[in-house]
C-alpha cells in the first residue's frame, strides 16, 4: 500500500492532523519549559495524571479525562504554591510529585484500584485516536496560537526576565502561571498521542533544537514549530513507509532531528573561528 492510501482512511487522517497540530503549536510550549528550566515539572504532571486517573476510576469517571483534569490542577497549583512558599517551581513541582504518587498508591490499596488499568494513561497511541482526542488537541493548540500572538510581547518579557517585567507593570507571575497551565495540558494531549515516556519527542526536542538557531524570540517559536512538523510528519510517513512503531519512530526523528542541528552548529562555530 503507497503513503497516499493510507490516508484514505479515516485514523490515518486523524493521526495526521494531529502530529500537524502538536508539531506546529503544541511543540511551542517547549520553549516555555526550557527556557524557564521546567523540564521536570513533567514528572510531576505525568505523576499527577497517575493520581487523576485513579480518582476518575474509583468514581466511574474515564480515566483520560481523570488524568487530564489532575493535570491541568496541578500545572495550575504549582506556581501560586512556588511563589507561597518562596522556593524555585522544580522544588514545589518535587513536592506535587511525591505527593500525588502516594496518594495514588494509597487509593491503589484502599479503593481497590487496579493499578496497571491506571498506568494504561501512560500509554499512547496516535493511530487510537478519537474524534474528542483529536478536538482536545485542537482546542489547546489554538488556546496556544493564540496566547502566543496576543501576548507575544508579555511572553517575551517574561521569559527574559520575570522581575523586570514585573517592573514594566506585566503580571508575571499570572503569565507564568497561565503559561504552566497550557504547558501542562499539551503534556497531557501529547501523551494521548506517543505515550508519558516519549513525550519530550514532540514538546522538548524541537525547542532544544530552536534554540540552538534562533536569535529571537519569534524565530526561535518560528523554528520550532517547524522542527516539530518534520518530528512528526515525517516520523509518521517512516513508520507507515517501514513499518515501524509510530511513538518510537517520531521519537527518534526528533532525536536525529536534533543530533544534525547539533553537528552542524559546531562545525559551523569551527568554520568561523578558522
Amino acid at each position: 500500500m503507497s503513503i497516499a492510501a493510507y490516508f484514505h482512511y479515516p485514523i490515518f487522517q486523524r493521526a495526521f492532523l494531529a502530529c500537524v497540530l502538536a508539531g506546529g503549536l503544541v511543540s511551542l510550549v517547549g520553549v516555555v519549559i526550557v527556557v524557564l528550566n521546567l523540564t521536570t515539572i513533567r514528572f510531576s504532571l505525568m505523576h499527577a495524571a497517575l493520581l487523576g486517573s485513579a480518582v476518575a476510576m474509583v468514581l466511574e469517571f474515564p480515566s483520560v479525562w481523570g488524568a487530564l483534569i489532575a493535570i491541568a490542577l496541578t500545572a495550575w497549583f504549582v506556581g501560586p504554591l512556588s511563589d507561597k512558599l518562596k522556593v524555585d517551581t522544580g522544588l514545589s513541582g518535587a513536592l506535587f510529585m511525591t505527593g500525588t504518587l502516594a496518594l495514588a498508591f494509597f487509593l491503589f490499596y484502599q479503593a481497590g484500584v487496579p493499578a496497571m488499568e491506571a498506568f494504561d494513561v501512560f500509554s499512547g497511541n496516535i493511530l487510537a485516536l478519537t474524534r474528542a482526542d483529536v478536538v482536545s488537541l485542537c482546542a489547546v493548540s489554538l488556546v496556544i496560537l493564540i496566547l502566543a500572538i496576543c501576548f507575544y510581547r508579555e511572553l517575551q518579557l517574561v521569559l527574559y526576565n520575570e522581575e523586570l517585567a514585573q517592573t514594566l507593570g506585566i503580571h508575571s507571575k499570572l503569565v507564568r502561571n497561565v503559561m504552566l497551565l497550557i504547558s501542562g495540558m499539551a503534556i497531557g494531549v501529547v501523551m494521548r498521542l506517543v505515550g508519558a515516556l516519549l513525550v519530550d519527542a514532540i514538546i522538548l526536542l524541537p525547542a532544544l533544537g530552536a534554540l540552538q538557531i534562533g536569535t529571537s524570540l519569534a524565530s526561535v517559536l518560528a523554528v520550532t514549530s517547524l522542527l516539530g512538523l518534520i518530528t512528526t510528519v515525517m516520523g509518521l510517513v517512516f513508520a507507515l513507509f517501514f513499518n515501524w512503531p509510530l511513538g518510537v519512530t517520531i521519537t527518534l526523528t526528533g532525536v536525529v532531528v536534533l543530533l544534525s542541528i547539533t553537528v552542524w552548529r559546531k562545525l559551523s562555530e569551527n568554520v568561523k573561528r578558522r
